[in-house]
Parts: C-alpha cells; sequence; structure tokens
C-alpha cells in the first residue's frame, strides 16, 4: 500500500471511481463541487494497492475531513494514515492562516462503525447535525405562486456569479460561499443550467434562491438545495414558490423523489421542507478534533 497527494486527472478518475461505486460513501455531487476547487485539489490524497485506489481522503476549504475506504482494505492502520494527514493538512492549513481550527468530520447517524472510529481517533461529537429531507415524487404537486410581479428565471450564467454569491451570503448572514465555490458549482459535471433558479424581485434584485438538479447519472433522485432568500424578502413565500416549482420540474424530467438537506439548527428551513410534504429520511453527525 502506498499514498501519495493528488497528482492529475489519472489519479481524479481513479477517486472518482471509487466514489461511484461505494455504496453509502461520499456524495457524487458533493465530491465534483469540492473536486473543482483549488483548495481541494492542494489538500487531496489517494491510496493505492498496486494500481488499484483503495481509499482517498480531502480536506475542503471548510477544515472538513472527507473520507471513503473500499471495505476489503479498511485497517486500523490505513485509518490510522488517513487522520494523521488530514490534521497533517491542517497544521499546514493553521500555520497560513494564523488560525487556530479544528480538523472536522461527519457521517451518517446509523453509521455506527463510522462513529466509532472517529472518537477513537480523538473526534468530539458536536451537536449541530445535518438532515436530510425527502419528498416523493409519485402524485400531484400543490403549486405555491410567487408574490405579485416577482418572476422566476434561471441564472445568466458566470456573468451573475458575484451577485449569486452575495445573495447567498446575505440570506444565511455567512462568508462560507466564495466566487471559487459558486463556481465550482457551475462547473461539476452534473450542474444543469435551467435548473439553477433565482427569483426576481419588481425593483430587479435577485430575491431568492434554489439550485436543482439530480443525484448521479440514472436520474430518478433530484435534489433542491441549497435554497436561500435575502432578508428584505423573506416571509413572502419566494422559498415555497420555487422548492414547489423544482419538485415539479424534477418530477416532469422523471426523478421519483427528491431531496433537500438543511441544518438542525435552521427551523426555519425546516418547517418549510415538512409544510411542502418532505420527511426527514435520515441525520448526519459532525465531529471535531483541535489540532496540536
Amino acid at each position: 500500500m502506498e499514498s501519495h497527494l493528488l497528482q492529475g486527472d489519472a489519479d481524479l478518475r481513479l477517486i472518482r471511481n471509487l466514489v461511484q461505486h461505494l455504496p453509502g460513501g461520499t456524495s457524487v455531487v458533493d465530491f465534483e463541487e469540492k473536486m473543482l476547487t483549488p483548495v481541494v485539489l492542494r489538500f487531496t490524497c489517494l491510496w493505492l494497492d498496486g494500481d488499484q485506489a483503495i481509499a482517498f481522503a480531502l480536506v475542503d476549504d471548510f477544515n472538513n475531513l472527507m473520507f471513503d475506504v473500499d471495505p476489503p482494505f479498511a485497517s486500523e492502520t490505513l485509518g490510522r494514515e488517513i487522520v494523521d494527514w488530514g490534521l497533517a493538512c491542517m497544521r499546514e492549513r493553521n500555520l497560513e492562516t494564523g488560525a487556530a481550527s479544528t480538523l472536522d468530520a461527519s457521517c451518517e447517524a446509523r453509521d455506527y462503525g463510522r462513529m466509532a472510529f472517529l472518537q477513537s481517533h480523538g473526534f468530539q461529537l458536536d451537536e449541530v447535525r445535518s438532515l436530510q429531507f425527502t419528498h416523493p415524487l409519485d402524485g400531484p404537486i400543490p403549486i405555491h405562486p410567487l408574490p405579485e410581479d416577482f418572476f422566476v428565471r434561471a441564472v445568466l450564467g458566470e456573468q451573475e456569479v458575484e451577485q449569486l454569491v452575495a445573495l447567498h451570503r446575505a440570506a444565511f448572514g455567512t462568508d462560507h460561499m466564495t466566487l471559487e465555490g459558486r463556481l465550482a458549482i457551475m462547473h461539476a459535471p452534473g450542474y444543469e443550467p435551467d435548473l439553477d433558479w433565482v427569483a426576481i424581485a419588481p425593483s430587479g434584485d435577485l430575491a431568492a434562491f434554489c439550485i436543482c438538479g439530480f443525484e448521479g447519472d440514472s436520474r430518478e433522485v433530484g435534489y433542491t438545495d441549497p435554497i436561500g432568500t435575502h432578508p428584505q424578502y423573506q416571509h413572502m413565500g419566494l422559498a415555497r414558490a420555487l422548492v414547489s416549482a423544482g419538485l415539479r420540474e424534477l418530477q416532469r424530467r422523471g426523478a421519483k423523489k427528491a431531496g433537500l438537506g438543511t441544518s438542525s439548527q435552521n427551523r426555519a428551513m425546516q418547517r418549510l421542507a415538512e409544510s411542502l410534504g418532505f420527511v426527514l429520511e435520515s441525520e448526519r453527525v459532525w465531529f471535531s478534533k483541535t489540532v496540536e
């Protein structure tokens, strides 16, 4: 077994194939978006057994350690190597930024094996969870109209990326979305420009957004997030109108169900999802580890 940092397209193809064939592992959509950001490309490692990819790990621009291991090759030694590599990445990043950021990781709440692994390597369980809701698309989807003089259109492409980043930051009250991150979403292989929607206010402002798409090539499972509304236009039903329209369009294109993700702290999004007929399907728990 040997490992090395990501070296080019051949390595990327090996990791992509691993991700696509490990059930319950890293989301293909998340992986494709992350691999288009320079930070992630720099902090990605591949483990090989001969010419076979058996594991990969990356530390994304939010300091999250993401990794998958081909089950026949799982071992305590390989697990320790992955964690030690992630810690080394964060030491380097903290030195560059002057921060004291933790190394974070997550897994499905029912993945007791991964939870035990993280805790055995010194990761502490956090209170915040990620919630995944799903909506069946086997029946009629109610129409929730936009307020008068508002309309929905697809984004105009990269010429709007700065406005889209500003809208995202305003909607969530954070600076987590960056130009590089939004461009990575728009350059991902599965991105569909005509399903990247914004609601336009009568003033011409970008008032709300909802990115829809499909998980994988089968196009049976769609998604309707991220979703956000500028504070100036909240409580007007824009998110409800966007998501319901997205559900109908995914259904029209053949999806059998659709997903929506949010944080356990975002009660407003949870209420929106439940009011539209989404049901909670799974939870993702988060861990953090202090970087010495």
